[in-house]
C-alpha cells in the first residue's frame, strides 16, 4: 500500500485539496512504520 500512495500523492502535486485529501485516506490506512517512512519520501522529494 505504501508503494501505491507516493505513486498517487506524487501525481496528485498539481491540485493542492485533492493532495490534502489523498494524504488523510493514506494516513488512514497506513501502518504506523508505514506512514513515517511516507513522511520521509514526501520530504526527500520536496512535496512537504
Amino acid at each position: 500500500m505504501l508503494e501505491y500512495y507516493k505513486t498517487v500523492l506524487g501525481n496528485v502535486t498539481f491540485d493542492a485539496m485533492l493532495f490534502r485529501k489523498e494524504l488523510r485516506k493514506a494516513m488512514k490506512s497506513l501502518k504506523d512504520t508505514e506512514r513515517s517512512s511516507l513522511k520521509d519520501w514526501l520530504k526527500c522529494n520536496g512535496i512537504l
